[in-house]
């Protein structure tokens, strides 16, 4: 079980998005299975952006970390996994 930086609910980390520190930018590293430390986001828009709104992967990964990324385009918006 992982929490999720963005609603913090609970899930397994199969239905979690795993986002990696890589030098300043934090990038996606679910699959390859990236090194180092992870922080876990559900693969729901509404998540993400609870995420940028509480800027929770910038106080989970320090600062200097820097998230630019957009949900990717396959995301439905009506998505619940969890």
């Amino acid at each position: 079980m992982r929490t999720c930086l963005g609603c913090r609910g609970r899930s397994a980390q199969s239905e979690l998005l795993r986002l990696v520190r890589v030098g300043d930018d934090v990038i996606d590293g679910t699959a390859p299975r990236l090194p180092g430390r992870g922080g876990y986001l559900h693969r729901d828009p509404a998540c993400w952006k609870v995420a940028e709104q509480r800027r929770a992967v910038q106080r989970f990964f320090g600062p200097g970390a820097l998230w630019t990324a957009q949900p990717p385009s396959d995301w439905d918006e009506t998505a619940a996994t969890r």
